[in-house]
């Protein structure tokens, strides 16, 4: 039937997108940007959220670093994983009309 390949132009499961971005993990938010074709976007922000939580947690001591830091590092990529998966979504919409 249908695939995820990135050649494709298909619709992306919300669902599974907020699955991957909730995991505090690069590599699963890297597949989530991916699958939406934001790659670079998702590379860049995750990069720069890196620093933020080190710069939070260098200044702030444990654990009430790690615990402001947490929510930046997952809050952040979910938002936008959900944004883009959205604006993705509507994009190819009319594929399945």
């Amino acid at each position: 039937m249908s695939h995820n390949n990135a050649g494709d132009t298909e619709r992306v499961s919300l669902k599974s997108q907020l699955a991957l971005a909730l995991i505090p993990s690069f590599i699963s938010q890297i597949i989530a940007f991916y699958r939406i074709r934001k790659l670079l976007s998702g590379i860049v922000l995750e990069i720069v959220i890196f620093f933020i939580a080190l710069i939070i947690s260098l200044v702030i001591s444990w654990p009430v670093g790690m615990i402001i830091a947490l929510p930046i590092t997952v809050g952040v990529p979910v938002y936008y994983i959900r944004k883009w998966t959205l604006e993705f979504n509507r994009a190819n919409k009319g594929l399945f009309e």
